[in-house]
């Protein structure tokens, strides 16, 4: 199976955007993060991988991969069909192709995130630009892998969001509960709460406000937040994170009980601060 580079490519010919490109990483490696609260590796319990493409031979190939990985796959040949079992399946991590003959996978991600599913998405692209990748992520997914990529780049990808949906920074102050300004974050039940009401996370944004309230005050790098919440220094643009601050920061000021801010800091990253 190493040689899935090229069946991915040969399957892929009919989208010329980018599908002929291999995933090849210029970016030298970050900064070591300083010491700080983070995520402890956690347990796999589940491992359900919910894969919507729509070619056959991409799709067999990747289901062998990830059966001979111990993931179970569920398998959607078009957008709408998705959607539907994303509901209904309830899976642990999406693999989402980007063009489907029915309605696009920005479309199909807009309405899993629009349905509640929180699960994190993986977009399955041929294209390599920047913006288009961006993009995605502002619809909800969180992360994506470029066509063609190596097996053990995918199944990698797929484990370091597993144990991140399934673990979060622990509290120093108070064990379970971090609380910042108005912001309360649970990191047992993984559930957030801004005066008893409840805010609706994706895996990521929980991911990412526990690992800042758990540092409140601090700031972060965008290359510490792609390593402590991503788990692994992802071969992207470190400014990917920014859609997912930006939807962060939209779902906490839409409360004024939150008391909090979510800033930008120029050259650096972002940090949470509680305000008076």
């Amino acid at each position: 199976m190493r040689a899935i580079a090229a069946c991915l490519s040969s399957a892929s010919r009919k989208r010329p955007s980018g599908c002929g490109e291999a995933w090849v990483s210029r970016r030298q490696p970050a900064p070591s993060p300083r010491e700080m609260p983070e995520a402890p590796a956690a347990t796999q319990a589940r491992k359900r991988v919910l894969l919507i493409e729509d070619e056959p031979a991409i799709r067999t190939v990747v289901t062998e991969i990830l059966r001979k990985e111990g993931f179970e796959v569920i398998e959607a040949s078009a957008g709408q069909v998705g959607i539907k079992t994303a509901v209904s399946r309830e899976p642990d991590v999406i693999l989402l192709d980007w063009v489907l003959p029915d309605i696009s996978g920005l479309d199909v991600c807009r309405e899993i995130r629009r349905q509640g599913v929180l699960c994190p998405i993986l977009m399955l692209t041929g294209r390599s630009s920047k913006v288009d990748m961006v993009v995605g992520l502002e619809v909800g997914a969180d992360d994506y892998i470029t066509k063609p990529f190596d097996a053990r780049e995918l199944t990698a990808r797929l484990r370091a969001h597993l144990r991140r949906a399934e673990g979060a920074p622990a509290s120093s102050r108070r064990e379970g509960l971090l609380v910042v300004g108005g912001v309360q974050v649970d990191t047992e039940s993984r559930r957030v709460r801004i005066a008893e009401e409840e805010v609706q996370l994706t895996m990521t944004e929980f991911n990412l406000l526990a690992l800042l309230a758990a540092n409140a005050g601090r700031v972060l790098t965008r290359a510490q937040l792609l390593e402590k919440v991503w788990g692994y220094l992802a071969d992207v643009d470190y400014h990917s994170v920014d859609p997912h601050m930006q939807r962060l920061r939209r779902k906490l000021n839409s409360n004024e009980s939150a008391r909090v801010a979510l800033e930008a800091v120029p050259g650096l990253g972002y940090r949470l601060t509680a305000l008076v």
